[in-house]
């Protein structure tokens, strides 16, 4: 689930919107998860270490992206992971629950007012890609948006090229295809690219 014009989004302006009555009211607090064998946490600073930092010069998971390697150093990494406040924006790392390793990611980005997210993911541990990674978790990441964090609709941004990303998607029956946007943005090569626009919901889509 990439979302290559704006693959990891830290938007801190977004407004709490008032609830409505009987409606749950958002609140500012970490993820924590266990499925199938991994732990889903929101990451803080402290989860940064340079293996993760690493990630960010691998040519494949960047590609996902529709980025070039970032220039990132080890504290300014840290310091971007501290922006996401679990309430707008949200980094979960993928941890494998018997080792503690932090093997990949997922970034949701949260229209509190429209109660709709954007999700982008990446596995930077080469052991775990291509492995079901993102299949064993993304359910039970869902699941907790839907019941917890009163989201009703989360999207998926993935290039049309990016054939091993499209891959955990377009067999999933929790996301649709929504839409090919054609042209949408452009790669760092200058080359013009299609978006697949996925799509999950609380409640199932519309019929028709």
């Amino acid at each position: 689930m990439n979302s290559p014009t704006r693959p990891v989004v830290v938007s801190l302006t977004q407004a709490l919107a008032p609830a409505a009555a009987g409606q749950m009211v958002p609140q500012q607090r970490p993820v924590m998860i266990e499925t199938n064998g991994f732990v889903l946490r929101s990451l803080v600073p402290d989860d940064i270490n340079p293996r993760v930092l690493s990630w960010l010069s691998d040519g494949e998971m960047m590609q996902g992206l529709n980025l070039t390697s970032l220039s990132f150093d080890l504290d300014q990494l840290r310091a971007f992971v501290g922006k996401f406040d679990n309430l707008h924006n949200y980094i979960i790392g993928i941890f494998e629950k018997s080792s503690g390793l932090l093997v990949g990611f997922y970034t949701i980005d949260v229209d509190l007012k429209h109660r709709v997210g954007q999700i982008t993911t990446g596995v930077g541990e080469r052991a775990y890609q291509g492995k079901g990674t993102l299949w064993a978790t993304i359910d039970a990441l869902l699941d907790h948006f839907y019941a917890e964090r009163n989201v009703d609709k989360i999207s998926a941004r993935i290039l049309a090229k990016n054939y091993r990303m499209i891959f955990n998607f377009k067999d999933n029956t929790r996301f649709v295809l929504e839409a090919r946007l054609q042209q949408e943005c452009l790669a760092p090569n200058g080359e013009r690219v299609d978006i697949l626009l996925f799509a999950s919901f609380k409640n199932g889509p519309r019929p028709g």
